[in-house]
């Protein structure tokens, strides 16, 4: 069920060689959770899934409309 979800999510993002390479070690761990349902692979799904958003939170650049006209 995890897994799943997870992977409908990874799959609407566009990520670089690294990000892909954290995403499939979520979804592997997530299978891991569906099947065995520790509460230790849990906590390292939930790290895994954090350090993917951050990564992909880096790499989105804000634009900002009001700092153009400023700088003219």
């Amino acid at each position: 069920m995890i897994e799943e979800t997870l992977q409908e999510w990874l799959d609407t993002l566009s990520m670089t060689i690294e990000q892909k390479v954290i995403a499939g070690m979520a979804v592997r761990l997530a299978a891991s959770f569906d099947e065995t349902g520790h509460t230790s692979t849990a906590a390292e799904l939930r790290k895994t899934i954090l350090e993917l958003q951050s990564q992909l939170n880096a790499n989105r650049q804000d634009i900002d409309p009001l700092e153009k006209l400023l700088t003219r």
